[in-house]
């Protein structure tokens, strides 16, 4: 269960987020009136490929890290503050066994030697 879960947090949130990203910043209709996306855009523009290519990658490696470190919250490895939280998740009334950031990092993993092969 936590696989199929986990596949799709994937796709939804890494994948999808950042082909939003990706349109967002290579878009022509991009007039935004929100100041920092001003500036995130012209910073992007003033970029060349490769240095466009390695700004997606950091993106998504930011929100890699973010799914990674949420899980780690549910999970109980990674803590918000000095007071102990005790969070149990299930999917669908089975356990994820506290295995929601190693199975989630596993994947990311997996994708990564794929693309290289």
């Amino acid at each position: 269960m936590n696989e199929e879960f986990i596949r799709r947090i994937y796709a939804a949130i890494v994948e999808d987020n950042l082909e939003s990203y990706k349109n967002m910043f290579s878009g022509s209709n991009n007039e935004s009136t929100i100041d920092y996306m001003k500036a995130a855009r012209s910073l992007y523009c003033a970029l060349d490929e490769s240095q466009k290519a390695i700004f997606f990658s950091m993106i998504k490696q930011v929100i890699i890290d973010t799914i990674s470190n949420v899980f780690g919250v549910i999970d109980g490895v990674c803590g918000i503050d000095d007071k102990e939280w005790n969070c149990k998740m299930s999917i669908n009334g089975q356990s994820t066994d506290d295995e929601l950031s190693d199975s989630f990092l596993e994947y990311v993993e997996i994708l990564e030697v794929r693309s290289l092969q």
